[in-house]
């Protein structure tokens, strides 16, 4: 009798010692210091040059790439009642969406012929 417990108290604190192995290792608490260990993770960024392309090839006769930059909806009608200017605007508009360095000046700009300098701006000689 005096072995069996002798054995229990050893198994018992055998296993009040025991590390976890393979799937199920012991968690970690999580802390302040191991949250600011963590590598900083970068907010997704869409790629604007290829999500508008795409959109011209797709639907650019119907000036969908121009609500995506953020025009006014005046000039997706013109888009669709014009289908594009007969495709000649939509090809343009691609053109400078793939060939362009910045596509800023395209963002938000309300004419028709987007890669125009807006009314008022003048060109230094």
């Amino acid at each position: 009798m005096l072995g069996r417990a002798i054995l229990l108290a050893a198994v018992i604190s055998l296993a009040a010692t025991a590390q976890g192995a393979g799937p199920y290792e012991p968690r970690h608490a999580v802390t302040r210091e191991r949250l600011d260990s963590l590598p900083a993770m970068e907010p997704h960024k869409e790629n604007t040059r290829l999500v508008g392309g795409v959109l011209t090839v797709l639907l650019g006769p119907f000036g969908a790439h121009r609500l995506y930059l953020g025009t006014t909806p005046r000039v997706a009608i013109v888009y669709g009642v014009t289908f594009g200017g007969f495709g000649v605007l939509a090809l343009i508009d691609l053109a400078h969406l793939v060939f362009s360095k910045d596509l800023e000046p395209y963002r938000d700009n309300g004419q028709v012929f987007m890669w125009n300098k807006p009314d008022g701006e003048v060109t230094p000689p």
